[in-house]
């Protein structure tokens, strides 16, 4: 599941043409590609479990992480780049229920 913060489109760029005097606003297309990709795990959160092991109970502990991917957007038309974050998924450092 992953939900994007900023989705790259294809969007217009208005451009301004001057031709016999008159200035008219053009809308030319992006041409975007991805440069790069970038997966990255970001510390959330800990918190306490509790695990019977030969009938003796303890408590651990559990860190949390977000996994996170950030892409790089470039248009060689425009010389424009954008980025998009996204999340991908939380992880737990132990598997507990």
């Amino acid at each position: 599941m992953a939900i994007a913060l900023l989705v790259p489109s294809q969007d217009t760029f208005a451009k301004k043409v001057s031709t016999d005097g008159d200035e008219q606003e053009v809308r030319v297309e992006h041409n975007w590609k991805r440069m790069s990709s970038e997966f990255k795990l970001v510390h959330t959160d800990t918190h306490d479990y509790t695990v019977w092991h030969n009938f003796i109970k303890k408590t651990r502990k559990c860190d949390i992480s977000h996994r996170m991917k950030t892409e790089v957007w470039y248009c060689d038309l425009h010389n424009h780049a954008k980025s998009e974050v996204s999340f991908e998924e939380t992880i737990h450092s132990h598997q507990h229920k």
